[in-house]
């Protein structure tokens, strides 16, 4: 894959963007396996969250490197079971916020008119979101950064298509670019519509453990790679 500079955002909005390895210190940083401890990956929801934002980057995270790089935790703003988009109900495993800060933040989308007005939600976002080593999102889960207040002006950023003139008008000082797969500024990533969160996933299984751990784990998963690449246009034919 090409690599262009977070930065280039503002000059080629139609462009894949994905960061200078050179200026990312967390490019190829990863486990150490002789620790037998995985990096924990915590999963925001809440109720009206979309099932495949959330359910997709979780599983390749959970079996990323036959599941020995990452343990992979549910997480909201406080106890109780919540009500995907749709039709499945999840009992989150933990508090966000309790506890250490993980390695990677994932904020899916969803009902994300409901996550901006829980107060508590937000400012947890905020502050685990600052503390976390990478901050995730996934679909309108991007308008959840821009009121956690984790998309600053120097970044560039992509949401679902039906969410990128809200997110413009959110973050105006953002370079909000329509059409790639993901955006990728080192430490935050923002990741298209739905099933785009799975495609970010990979990215960053790469980015954090290598090429041949990201082939195996979309092997695994049965997910074309094909596609697999931040220039990729949403909806673009295989």
């Amino acid at each position: 894959m090409t690599s262009t500079p977070a930065s280039d955002a503002h000059s080629d909005p139609s462009s894949g963007v994905e960061p200078d390895p050179s200026s990312d210190p967390s490019s190829g940083a990863h486990p150490d396996p002789s620790s037998g401890t995985p990096s924990e990956v915590q999963v925001v929801l809440w109720d009206g969250v979309e099932l495949l934002d959330f359910a997709g980057p979780g599983q390749v995270f959970a079996c990323a490197d036959e599941g020995r790089a990452f343990r992979v935790r549910t997480v909201a703003a406080r106890p109780g079971r919540i009500r995907s988009q749709g039709f499945l109900t999840v009992e989150p495993e933990g508090i966000l916020g309790e506890g250490r800060p993980p390695r990677v933040l994932v904020v899916p989308g969803g009902a994300s008119e409901t996550a901006i007005a829980d107060v508590e939600l937000i400012r947890a976002v905020g502050r685990v979101g600052r503390e976390a080593e990478v901050v995730l999102s996934v679909c309108t889960g991007a308008l959840v950064l821009a009121a956690a207040g984790l998309l600053e002006d120097d970044m560039g950023a992509t949401t679902w298509h039906g969410a990128v003139d809200r997110l413009r008008a959110a973050v105006p000082e953002v370079a909000v670019v329509e059409g790639p797969r993901w955006v990728d500024n080192g430490r935050v990533v923002t990741a298209a519509g739905v099933s785009a969160g799975i495609d970010a996933a990979l990215h960053l299984v790469e980015r954090m453990l290598g090429a041949q751990v990201m082939r195996e784990t979309a092997r695994y998963m049965e997910y074309s790679t094909g596609r697999f690449n931040a220039n990729d246009e949403v909806g673009e034919d295989e």
